[in-house]
């Protein structure tokens, strides 16, 4: 573990991306729990934008620091989560059936680790709904942008655009798309796994 003057000189004024490939900016702070440690740093984002990011979220590289989305971690934990508790609630099943464990200990049981199990569905629900309007947003974004190359190449068929402009309109639009194309693919895959670990054809009795 670096030591925080080490650490600070280390990521102070490093390029920050995404996963996907977008640049967020640079970091120019670094954010420190009461012992110290490092919890989250700040970006400055193109027009002054200040980001926050969580040490959870960050992967570091010889060359810039890489930022996982909120959403993505919290859907992997969540996943995880659930899946572990419906399997001890199996595995507590299991021992009832085999007579390894006393109906009163195992009824006790059952219900704390439904009520866990019941806050960790709660949870994953208001994660999905939270998924989702970030999904409508990227593909508005990208239908926008979409429309935008579309109409360019439109122009350039009809003669009103030269092929130098035609590029430089593929050139801006472009490399802004296919991010949002790979963050849209990734977070539709991610609802779709977190739904399938909620309960709609799981009970607890």
């Amino acid at each position: 573990m670096l030591s925080p003057e080490l650490e600070t000189k280390a990521l102070l004024g490093r390029t920050v991306t995404d996963i996907y490939g977008r640049l967020l900016g640079r970091v120019i702070g670094i954010e420190r729990n009461p012992f110290g440690e490092m919890e989250g740093v700040q970006v400055e984002a193109t027009g002054g934008t200040i980001l926050t990011a969580k040490a959870r979220q960050m992967a570091l590289t010889p060359k810039t620091i890489t930022i996982s989305p909120e959403w993505k971690l919290e859907s992997e934990d969540i996943i995880s989560e659930l899946t572990l508790l419906r399997k001890r609630v199996s595995a507590l099943e299991s021992l009832k059936d085999s007579r390894e464990i006393d109906g009163e200990i195992y009824s006790e049981l059952l219900e704390s680790q439904k009520a866990g199990y019941m806050d960790k569905v709660k949870t994953a629900s208001a994660l999905v709904g939270s998924m989702r309007s970030r999904l409508a947003e990227l593909t508005g974004q990208i239908t926008s942008l979409t429309k935008y190359l579309i109409n360019a190449k439109l122009d350039h068929k009809s003669g009103e655009l030269d092929e130098d402009s035609l590029k430089l309109a593929q050139g801006s639009i472009e490399p802004s798309l296919r991010p949002l194309i790979a963050e849209r693919n990734d977070l539709t895959l991610s609802i779709k796994v977190v739904e399938q670990v909620l309960p709609s054809k799981v009970s607890i009795n």
